[in-house]
């Protein structure tokens, strides 16, 4: 009877060590992708960091007018942007674009123009005043560039990130898998003198 009951209780610990392994079965996946998800979110919030601080490096050297001997603004500015977020980002990735306006009031803001007609939009033939200087009525009175002494600046900087983990490529990515890291930094020159 003894030897019965030992064969029993063999036979149900058995049966349960097999049960611990159907069970890792099931739960792995689930498991190693809320890991690898979790590490790829921490690597685009560290992506997303670094580009800030490196958007808000060029951004100060932006607004000093300070160009390197031989270069354009835009180079100088660029090639900082390049420098601080080279080991981690790939620089040829990176967009960068800058508005200019008068003052912090005018930033995406239309020019103005007379409606003649009162229906609340600007239509064909209605007189504007063209801020920016390209000869055509604009929805933001911007000009491209990094603008002159006093004046105000918003630079954008943009990264595609591919991401890697599926789940996450369908929740947030385009229909390429990326996200589109960005950092907007608004300055306002200095009165610098050449």
């Amino acid at each position: 009877m003894r030897a019965l009951r030992a064969i029993r209780f063999k036979n149900r610990n058995h049966r349960r060590n097999g049960m611990t392994s159907v069970e890792f079965a099931l739960i792995s996946p689930v498991l190693f992708l809320t890991i690898i998800g979790s590490l790829e979110s921490s690597m685009v919030m560290f992506a997303e960091h670094l580009l800030e601080g490196a958007s808000f490096n060029a951004s100060r050297l932006g607004k000093t007018g300070y160009v390197v001997t031989g270069e354009t603004q835009e180079q100088t500015i660029k090639d900082l942007l390049a420098a601080r977020i080279d080991p981690i980002l790939d620089p040829t990735k990176l967009t960068l674009t800058s508005q200019s306006y008068k003052d912090y009031s005018s930033i995406n803001q239309p020019e103005p123009y007379i409606d003649a007609n009162g229906n609340g939009m600007r239509d064909n033939g209605e007189n504007f005043t063209d801020v920016n200087g390209n000869g055509v009525w604009d929805a933001d009175q911007g000009k491209n560039g990094y603008g002159q002494a006093q004046e105000v600046v918003v630079y954008t900087v943009t990264y595609p990130w591919k991401l890697f983990t599926p789940v996450l490529q369908q929740l947030m990515g385009n229909e390429k898998g990326e996200i589109n890291l960005q950092s907007r930094i608004v300055v306002r020159n200095e009165p610098y003198a050449f």
